[in-house]
């Protein structure tokens, strides 16, 4: 006699996408904002992190003006999700936001950024083969028989295009690959926090 074995779906992991409003003009602001980091004034933190690459600080939110701005249509986008989903989050508010923009082998090694819910926007990242990568912590992998080859990857591959926002759990395990074109990747992140300071 043979036992029924029943199947269940756990830790599955989504991750969101749109695309941002008025892209072409945050992305002229963005480029100009690499310009003075690059040429007059860095705020780049100096202990080194993940990124292997350039960056602004972790709160370019309150140093340039129009980062807060994308935030808060990211933010718009963040409430209408979570109400239509019914997620128990009465508020989220911007909690770190920086700027990415890595050259030729230049790369992120994987990292996570805790709780959070992480966003990315990408910003010139089509005319280079560096690719944004989610990586698994499954190391088992049971592989029957008769296939070929597993269908399991440690490794799912996001090619967003330009103005494309992404947002997921923060502490998914995320990484870059390293840049081999000699085209400049640019992307900005952004951490947001749930605030339950909210009377509710």
């Amino acid at each position: 006699m043979t036992t029924k074995i029943s199947k269940h779906t756990i830790f599955t992991e989504e991750v969101c996408s749109f695309t941002l409003p008025n892209f072409d003009f945050y992305k002229d602001k963005i480029k100009q904002i690499i310009k003075v980091e690059e040429n007059i004034l860095s705020s780049a933190p100096e202990k080194k992190c993940n990124v292997i690459a350039q960056r602004t600080s972790w709160n370019s939110h309150l140093r340039y003006p129009i980062m807060y701005n994308i935030s808060e249509e990211m933010a718009v986008v963040l409430r209408q999700y979570v109400e239509l989903e019914g997620y128990d989050v009465p508020h989220i508010e911007l909690f770190q936001c920086w700027i990415n923009w890595y050259n030729k082998d230049e790369y992120a090694n994987p990292h996570d950024h805790g709780d959070v819910l992480s966003c990315v926007l990408f910003v010139d990242v089509e005319e280079t083969d560096a690719k944004f990568i989610f990586n698994s912590n499954r190391r088992t992998v049971l592989q029957k028989k008769d296939d070929k080859a597993t269908n399991f990857s440690n490794l799912k591959i996001l090619t967003p295009k330009n103005g494309t926002v992404i947002f997921f759990d923060g502490s998914v395990m995320h990484s870059v690959s390293p840049n081999r074109s000699d085209k400049t990747r640019i992307t900005a992140a952004f951490n947001f926090r749930p605030d339950y300071q909210v009377k509710r």
